[in-house]
């Protein structure tokens, strides 16, 4: 339950951290979009200096536009054949025009003044009408005629203003355009390879595991992609070995019934010669006894090897029923396969369990199993003409025991099903142990571990928090 809960944590951490990388990468953009802007809009200011200041203050463009300006009042005048009275046409066409400044003298007094509209007419307190607006240069005085008397009066355009104001709005119109294509570029760049792994995903769900999925950048989607790639690659390669297995299991199937077939039908007729007495003497009889044993012997030799096979692949794990024994029930259980191994002359280095005293959990007949595995692989692909390491010894936790031999060179006469070894390294599995297996290019080497406990007490305490798990 921990293992599971400490799975899902991660998980869920790996989760979070991909979606803090997703808004890191958006931030990203943003800011990028931002200095982008910028950067774009000094530029654009220094096209606004160079270019619309340039053309824009220069004194003959402010002087012609103002010469425009007034000849287009002095032609609304004559137009509404206005007198100096009628000041409020003046401030409705000023305020229409939205980008003049205006000041109309009669003598000494200003009788119209755009910055206070049209009010009574006030004194210049003594001052030079030349003065008020300055400089002159830029903007002399003009005459106005009016139907009642000619009047001078100052007159200012803003054009230039006006300019910069629509140049601003263009800058920052064409400011936010950049900004907003660059974050809908990055939002639609991370949404379509969403979209592009789902569509990865739906293909490989549908049954088309050969659909590869696409890996594109350094990203954590990135990675995501190529733990996906890889998934896609080991369902592939896990679907290779089940037909194998399937093929192979049905190989061994039609074999095995082959096989049985034979010698059970042997079996069956010299029992029927024995049952109805058909022998001329008692050595006949003898013999055929002798072939009904090697028979028998057979057929338990495939029997065995069809419950190897069913090991093997079996799912089941309600098949072990351990008790608890000493050290010398296990010493002497490979002590017997050595003595085996001893009369069928092979060269032995033995080295029994010299430690303390242990016990140890396990299923005897299942064990039994292991070691004829084990020993027949020696008896069948050892050289006798070398010798064979075996070892016992344990640390106090766990019961070591290896051996290793030289392979002969004519192994290619060996027929093997390689099952035996598969079935030892699940029973072994199944004892909370392992099983390693190294090859060499002459020898073979393998080494059983299994958990060992110094009292039956302490053994028994392991056993039932195994079983509260």
């Amino acid at each position: 339950m921990n293992k599971k809960l400490g799975k899902a944590s991660k998980a869920k951490k790996k989760k979070a951290i991909g979606s803090s990388d997703i808004n890191r990468r958006f931030l990203f953009a943003n800011v990028f979009a931002v200095l982008c802007a910028i950067i774009l809009f000094i530029f654009l200011l220094l096209i606004e200096n160079r270019v619309i200041g340039k053309r824009y203050t220069g004194q003959d463009f402010v002087l012609e536009t103002t010469l425009q300006e007034v000849e287009q009042l002095q032609k609304y005048i004559f137009e509404n054949d206005l007198t100096t009275k009628d000041m409020d046409e003046i401030d409705q066409w000023v305020f229409n025009r939205r980008n003049v400044f205006l000041i109309i003298y009669d003598g000494g007094r200003v009788i119209y003044d755009s910055t206070y509209g049209s009010e009574e007419p006030r004194e210049t307190s003594g001052e030079n009408e030349n003065d008020i607006i300055l400089p002159t240069r830029y903007h002399p005085k003009y005459s106005l005629e009016f139907s009642d008397k000619t009047v001078s009066c100052d007159f200012v355009t803003f054009l230039n203003m006006r300019a910069r104001f629509i140049y601003g709005t263009f800058q920052f119109a064409i400011c936010c355009l950049l900004v907003l294509a660059i974050v809908i570029f990055n939002f639609y760049k991370i949404t379509s390879y969403y979209k592009t792994l789902e569509e990865d995903a739906r293909k490989i769900e549908g049954g088309d595991l050969n659909h590869k999925i696409t890996i594109k950048g350094h990203s954590r989607l990135s990675a995501l992609a190529d733990a996906m790639e890889r998934m896609r690659v080991s369902i592939i390669e896990r679907h290779e070995k089940e037909k194998e297995l399937i093929e192979s299991s049905h190989n061994l199937v039609r074999s095995m019934s082959h096989d049985l077939r034979t010698p059970l039908t042997i079996l069956i007729g010299y029992l029927e010669i024995l049952s109805g007495k058909k022998y001329k003497d008692e050595e006949t009889r003898d013999i055929y006894i002798d072939k009904c044993k090697d028979k028998a012997y057979q057929i338990k030799y495939l029997s065995d090897r069809l419950f190897e096979y069913f090991l093997a692949f079996s799912t089941e794990e309600d098949t072990l029923h351990p008790l608890i024994y000493e050290k010398n029930v296990f010493s002497q259980l490979i002590e017997d396969y050595v003595f085996t191994l001893n009369e069928k002359e092979f060269d032995l280095n033995y080295s029994p369990d010299q430690g303390n005293n242990y016990f140890i959990s396990m299923d005897i007949q299942l064990m039994r199993r292991v070691m004829d595995n084990v020993f027949s692989n020696i008896t069948k692909y050892g050289d006798k003409e070398k010798p064979v390491d075996i070892s016992v010894s344990n640390n106090g936790e766990e019961l070591v025991f290896s051996f290793s031999n030289y392979r002969r060179k004519n192994l290619a006469e060996v027929e093997s099903t390689n099952i035996g070894l598969s079935v030892s390294e699940k029973i072994i599995s199944m004892h909370k142990g392992s099983l390693e297996i190294k090859k060499g290019s002459e020898t073979f080497k393998v080494t059983v571990k299994l958990p060992i406990a110094e009292t039956r007490s302490e053994l028994e305490n392991k056993e039932l928090k195994e079983k509260g798990r």
